[in-house]
């Protein structure tokens, strides 16, 4: 409830008393990470945002980092001897040497940090990928977007430790969607099924279930299918 009413009354604050990774670095890192630097931001961990304002300023603000702390996190898997290139089977074993550490108040940052290192990564491998914030989401993980296609979730994949090198093969073979190509398949797809017993109302809820505001160029077999369109429409 208190959630609720914080993101109703005052979406861009934090909610009091969610811990902020300024707070959760103020301890010294643990041995095993010997001089790695964790990340220090008065904002709260991805995953606790409650509203999808908060949830982009937060996620720009992540995103804002990720020169410097991919700089940290590389440094720190040089020290510890694991590389970290793209390629599934590097990101295979930084899974495998991180998922069973015990959680401590560096987890959060070190989590974030090889979230942003992935999805570096990614960008690197494919240049016309981009970091972008979920401007629907309540929660704050910035996504690796191809076009509007989102093709990984990388901080949101490493809290989990999903299979993390499916998760960057799946995102270095993703293609951009075509909501037209996507569209005509669909409306073939319809017609081979129905018949050509559709509706001008059919093929406009078509059209907005696609996304599309206007009917794409069709090819000729599938324009003589179609019922008459009013020119003025």
């Amino acid at each position: 409830m208190r959630d609720l009413l914080w993101s109703t009354f005052l979406p861009w604050v934090r909610v009091p008393g969610t811990p902020t990774y300024r707070r959760l670095s103020a301890e010294p890192p643990p041995a095993d990470l010997g001089d790695y630097r964790p990340y220090d931001a008065p904002h709260e961990p991805p995953g606790a945002t409650v509203d999808d304002t908060r949830a982009r300023a937060v996620a720009r603000k992540i995103v804002a980092a990720e020169p410097d702390r991919v700089a940290e996190v590389s440094a720190l898997l040089d020290r510890i001897g694991l590389d970290h290139g793209p390629e599934p089977e590097a990101w295979d074993a930084i899974g495998a040497r991180f998922a069973d550490r015990v959680p401590d108040d560096a987890t959060p940052s070190l989590v974030l940090d090889l979230g942003l290192l992935l999805g570096r990564r990614i960008i690197d491998a494919r240049p016309e990928a981009r970091w972008e914030a979920d401007d629907e989401a309540v929660l704050a993980y910035p996504q690796i977007v191809l076009g509007t296609t989102v093709i990984a979730v990388p901080l949101q994949a490493v809290e989990r430790w999903s299979d993390l090198g499916a998760v960057l093969a799946h995102a270095l073979d993703a293609e951009e969607a075509d909501p037209e190509a996507e569209f005509v398949a669909y409306l073939r797809e319809v017609l081979d099924a129905r018949g050509d017993d559709l509706s001008a109302d059919d093929l406009q809820w078509m059209l907005a279930e696609s996304g599309l505001e206007d009917m794409p160029e069709l090819p000729e077999d599938l324009e003589e299918r179609l019922p008459a369109r009013d020119p003025s429409s």
